[in-house]
């Protein structure tokens, strides 16, 4: 009887991993595609700030959420200044944190120089200004780019600016309450159709948004 060769069997070769670096950007303080982040504690006549940066540009920066309507005391004597850091750089490394520090001490200061000074980079997360991108994402692009400094834009106006017809004023809404970048993407610059100056950070940090504004001449103090 002759014998049968025993069947080979065929195996599938793996696919290999993808590196950690071939994922979608997502701005996250522990991650991001163009490089690890790192967390600045910021001293400023607003209170302190915390700002997240990674090589390329800014990820977040806002108030304490501890701060709030009830605590808020602007001191507007208090120079800009780094407080503390997660880990230390080199200076260039993180040169987008570095130079929004630059760029607050000047605004906070009213020094006309500011306005000779591009924004402080952005991770590039923001910076989907075209038709493809979100609807958030170009009303955020919109108003950090076309806004500026002493102005303001009804919540409408900056949805139909952004491409919506309606203006959606909801949306534009949701959008300035969960805006990332305060300051730098000025939230405090949209008001209400009627005049009224509208909530901040969600109504609980509404005496920021008028101080801010009284800074920069829009209100009288």
């Amino acid at each position: 009887m002759a014998s049968i060769p025993p069947t080979k069997t065929r195996v599938k070769p793996r696919k290999p991993r993808k590196p950690s670096g071939s994922r979608p950007m997502r701005c996250m303080k522990s991650e991001c595609h163009h490089g690890p982040t790192n967390t600045y504690s910021l001293a400023t006549p607003i209170g302190t700030m915390e700002l997240v940066s990674c090589p390329r540009g800014i990820h977040t920066l806002g108030q304490l959420n501890t701060i709030n309507d009830d605590n808020f005391i602007p001191r507007p004597d208090q120079e800009v200044c780094i407080k503390t850091q997660l880990f230390k750089d080199n200076g260039y490394t993180y040169k987008p944190a570095l130079k929004c520090v630059e760029w607050l001490s000047l605004y906070f200061k009213k020094d006309p120089t500011l306005h000779t000074l591009p924004l402080p980079a952005i991770c590039s997360f923001l910076k989907k200004s075209n038709k493809g991108a979100t609807f958030t994402s170009r009303v955020l692009h919109n108003l950090a780019h076309k806004i500026k400094y002493g102005q303001t834009v009804s919540y409408g106006a900056l949805g139909k600016l952004s491409g919506s017809p309606t203006g959606a004023c909801r949306a534009v809404g949701q959008a300035m309450r969960n805006n990332p970048v305060q300051i730098l993407i000025p939230c405090h610059r949209v008001i209400e159709a009627s005049g009224k100056i509208g909530n901040y950070s969600g109504g609980s940090k509404n005496n920021t948004k008028v101080w801010l504004l009284q800074l920069e001449g829009v209100l009288k103090t």
